[in-house]
Parts: structure tokens; C-alpha cells; sequence
């Protein structure tokens, strides 16, 4: 059986999964599988992911991330499962940059880097704000990672864990409806129970830059409305705020000399009402 499987989700996106997928296909690392899980889409992605992937499992309608993601894990066959999204680009090595860290068995998953191609002014101010990932802030910047490495944060685009960690411990919790707030609830429910993950600064993949106001307001929105149903999960979130305020005062430190730095504050702040008000769109809906 191959030692990984590399996990892709899609959903109406196949404008970019070939890249996504031959990138995966051009890695150093061989001993791998590929699954790509569409999720009800209505353009080609699955036409795309059949050219590219062994296995292409398909959603009769769109269910969401984490229902597509459970998907792939019970498919797999390899011993470490990893996952990247159709919107996102691995380095060559970064497939064998994160099964190597598998090697010390105290280590039940790891979380990856992930960084944003420069673009326009606009788009590399909001990617200074780290998302997804840490994106151009750093991933450290905006979750504590310890001394030793070890962080309590999942980004889904760019994460790998031992399936036997899946089981132990619980896969995605599908009632989440959005992309979005399911992979900070797994890191979360996790970390409780004491699991050991490992931030890997080399496993590092590029996603897509947002280069319009239009995506990022929209952005922002959708945010929000997955911070309700995260709420929802976990209760107290004043633990999160706080990280979000550290982290917000790391980008504006990181990038004070920087002249986008007159458009990076704005934006943050921006992104704190936008998603406030996605939040509350989506209380009002449940």
C-alpha cells in the first residue's frame, strides 16, 4: 500500500486543478496515492481530476468540506493522509518534506506552510494579513507555535496527519456547511485531547492570491458567517479574539516600513467588521 494519500477537494474549480494536480504528480516523494473528492461540482473538475488522479469519489450534491474531506479518508490507503485544496500549488518537495517529519513517531499530524506569489499592490496587502495558512504574515505570526515547534492550529490546505490519528481522535465534524471553520475546529478538539502536531516551515505550498476588493469583502463575509457555526462548536471564544488581536498587531509590526502598510491597516480593520457582519447574516438565517 502506498505510505501517503494526498487528499484534494473540489468544488467548481477546475479552472486551477490541473495545476494543483500536476504539481502533486511532479513531487520528489513517489510512494503516494492521489484522491481527488468533487463536491457536486457542475463544471468539469471531475473530468480534470480523472485525467490526474488514481481515485476521483463524487459528492451527488454539494455537502460541504468536511462531509468531502471524511470522504477521502475513508478511501485512503496510505498510512499518512494529506491534504491540499484545488485552489493551491505545492512546492516539489513538499510531499516529502512532510511524510519525513512522520519518521519521529511521537508526532501525530503536521501543519504545513503556506505562502502568496506576489500579485497587485492590493493583493499583497491582503495577503500580508495571513490568511489562508499565515500566508505572506507567517504562519507563527498569527498562531502560537512553541519552542519545540508544536502548534494547536489546522489550515485544511496544507495539513497531514496519521490515519490512525483520524480514528483516535475523530475526523471532520460534518455539520459544518461552509468551508471554513471545520479545519480550526478539528485543531481545537484535538489539541484538547492532547495530540501532538507539528508545524513543518519547509512543507510549503502557494495559494492563490486575491487580487480585487470585490473577493476580499466577499471574503471577509463568508468568514464570518463560518466563525458562527466555529462558535457554535466550541462556546468561549474569547481565547481567539485575543489570538486574533496578537496576530493582527504582528502585521502591522512586520510591515510597519512597508508602504502598503497604508493600505494593510485598513484592511484589517475592514476585516473585522466585514466578518461581524457575516456573522451576523448567518445567525439570523439559523
Amino acid at each position: 500500500m502506498p505510505r501517503a494519500t494526498v487528499i484534494v477537494p473540489v468544488y467548481n474549480y477546475a479552472k486551477h486543478l490541473r495545476k494543483t494536480l500536476q504539481a502533486i504528480r511532479d513531487q520528489t516523494y513517489k510512494d503516494f496515492e492521489l484522491i481527488v473528492v468533487d463536491d457536486g461540482s457542475a463544471d468539469s473538475s471531475p473530468k480534470v481530476a480523472k485525467q490526474l488522479a488514481d481515485t476521483v469519489l463524487i459528492n451527488e450534491k454539494n455537502s460541504g468540506p468536511a462531509v468531502t474531506r471524511n470522504k477521502g479518508i475513508d478511501a485512503a490507503k496510505g498510512e499518512i493522509i494529506v491534504f491540499t485544496d484545488s485552489d493551491c500549488v505545492p512546492e516539489n518537495d513538499w510531499l516529502e518534506n512532510m511524510v519525513k517529519r512522520f519518521e519521529d513517531r511521537s508526532i501525530d499530524a503536521v501543519m504545513g506552510n503556506t505562502k502568496i506569489h506576489k500579485s497587485t499592490i492590493l493583493g499583497d496587502s491582503i495577503s500580508a494579513l495571513g490568511f489562508p495558512g499565515g500566508a505572506n504574515a507567517g504562519f507563527e505570526r498569527l498562531w502560537k507555535v512553541d519552542e519545540n515547534g508544536f502548534t494547536d492550529h489546522i489550515t485544511s490546505c496544507n495539513f497531514a496527519s496519521r490515519k490512525q490519528t483520524f480514528r483516535r481522535y475523530g475526523v471532520f465534524d460534518e455539520s459544518f456547511p461552509l468551508a471554513g471553520g471545520e479545519d480550526s475546529e478539528i485543531g481545537y478538539r484535538w489539541a484538547k485531547k492532547g495530540v501532538k502536531l507539528k508545524y513543518a516551515i519547509e512543507a510549503l505550498v502557494y495559494h492563490e492570491p486575491r487580487t480585487s476588493f470585490i473577493s476580499f469583502w466577499k471574503w471577509m463575509v463568508y468568514r464570518g458567517r463560518s466563525n458562527y457555526h466555529f462558535k457554535r462548536k466550541v462556546g468561549d471564544v474569547s481565547g481567539f479574539i485575543k489570538l486574533r488581536a496578537w496576530s493582527s498587531w504582528n502585521i502591522i509590526k512586520q510591515n510597519i516600513l512597508d508602504p502598503k502598510i497604508i493600505l494593510i491597516v485598513p484592511l484589517i480593520f475592514l476585516s473585522f467588521v466585514l466578518q461581524q457582519i457575516g456573522y451576523m447574516i448567518e445567525s439570523r438565517k439559523r
